[in-house]
């Protein structure tokens, strides 16, 4: 071997050496890195319990680190397997609507077509009221107008119409022809009927919108010359929807799902029918019936631990209940009017219409039929100072003003196409 061998033989030796020495020098380095590290995490583990310290390096740098080490310090190659996650959208229910600030309900009561109960209960809106005539549908004979002053009557719509939802308006009345599920309005005065709009099967009337339930499940509002219509919500196949009431920029529901057998309480914004939202918790087991909610005031029939329905108010973002009349024989729509509800009982084979004061609590019955043909299908009204049973099914059209006896002296009824005492 010559020197010129040896020599560079003698380079190849100190190279070695300086690598070996560099990689001795990072791992002194990195030992000192590691243990000073873990007394880092050793006095925040003891300061703080809950310290988290995979927080400290996120799983993708930490796998990069990793690489660096062995791929530039080690010189040893490795394979990463990226593995794509998908995330699946979850649907979040989002919080109830179940407080506004009462002005929401500042009505204008001039300005509503018709009492909610009226409309809502088995009387099925055939009874309704505007300055002092009171307004009402006969099966199969048409829309009268009757004086109460005078208890004298017109007849304004008089074809053979089963008129129901009955609204007052200014110079026009609205109303459903349930045979043709079509919502018409007429002049008070009388005259020719105009079709608004198709597939109604429920109306409604504040200000300048009719609200609707349709015949194919949909909720929404028509102008009121039937110009435009908005369709808010439509329920699934297999639920029903019924209508509660409104607020200023709210409109109120019910959707029975009749599969599962449970309500669902739906408010959508009338400006944005993307703002959808609940009003009360899902119940079961028929635990709460026919809520309707009326100038800020939710009106329902609570079920008991024996099965009977309590008659109850609840103020619109209160949890305060207040029981108006306990074990109802009768869990249908009452009508409320200022301090005032009427709602239908029955008391052996009659069925009464009554009158509860909510201040007093003094209840009082304004008119009954004894011996019905079905209970089950007679409603109260109220129509300026006037309460009626309808049973429109059979021919039943009783009546008594307020201010007099319930007794049948007192009691007009109508028969031979006229009222009659």
């Amino acid at each position: 071997m010559d020197d010129k061998e040896r020599a560079e033989l003698r380079k190849k030796r100190q190279r070695a050496g300086r690598r070996k020495q560099a990689g001795k020098n990072f791992l002194i380095f990195l030992s000192i890195l590691i243990l000073a590290v873990a007394a880092f995490l050793i006095t925040m583990k003891l300061c703080d319990p809950d310290f988290k310290i995979s927080s400290l390096i996120p799983q993708e740098k930490a796998q990069q680190v990793a690489a660096f080490v062995k791929e530039d310090i080690f010189k040893q190659t490795t394979t990463t397997t990226t593995t794509q996650t998908t995330t699946k959208p979850t649907t979040t229910r989002p919080k109830n609507y179940d407080y506004t600030s009462f002005d929401e309900f500042a009505f204008d009561t001039s300005l509503q077509g018709n009492q909610l109960g009226n409309l809502l209960n088995k009387s099925k809106g055939a009874v309704t009221y505007s300055s002092s005539y009171i307004y009402y549908s006969i099966a199969g004979r048409g829309l009268y107008r009757f004086e109460p002053n005078s208890e004298t009557y017109t007849k304004l719509v008089v074809n053979n119409y089963n008129f129901t939802c009955l609204n007052v308006l200014g110079d026009y009345i609205y109303m459903v022809d349930t045979d043709s599920h079509k919502l018409k309005k007429a002049q008070i005065i009388g005259g020719d009927t105009v079709n608004l709009a198709d597939n109604i099967s429920f109306a409604y009337l504040y200000n300048d919108k009719i609200y609707y339930v349709g015949t194919d499940n949909t909720v929404g509002y028509i102008s009121l010359d039937g110009s435009e219509k908005t369709v808010l919500y439509q329920a699934e196949a297999g639920k029903r929807v019924s209508f509660s009431g409104i607020s200023l920029s709210r409109v109120f529901f019910t959707v029975y799902d009749e599969v599962a057998k449970y309500y669902e309480y739906i408010t959508v914004d009338i400006n944005d029918k993307s703002d959808r939202r609940y009003f009360m918790n899902d119940t079961k087991n028929d635990e709460i019936l026919n809520i309707q909610l009326e100038c800020g005031y939710f009106y329902y029939y609570k079920k008991q631990s024996d099965n009977t329905y309590d008659l109850c108010r609840q103020k619109f973002g209160s949890q305060q209940v207040v029981t108006l009349i306990e074990e109802c024989s009768l869990t249908d729509y009452p009508v409320v009017y200022a301090n005032r509800l009427y709602y239908s009982a029955v008391k052996g084979s009659v069925i009464q219409a009554r009158e509860y004061n909510m201040n007093s609590r003094a209840d009082k019955l304004m008119v009954y039929q004894s011996n019905p043909n079905d209970i089950n299908s007679i409603g109260v009204g109220y129509g300026y100072q006037y309460v009626f049973l309808f049973g429109s099914s059979q021919g039943l059209y009783r009546g008594s003003c307020i201010y007099t006896s319930s007794s049948r002296d007192n009691t007009i009824y109508f028969e031979n196409g006229k009222w009659q005492y």
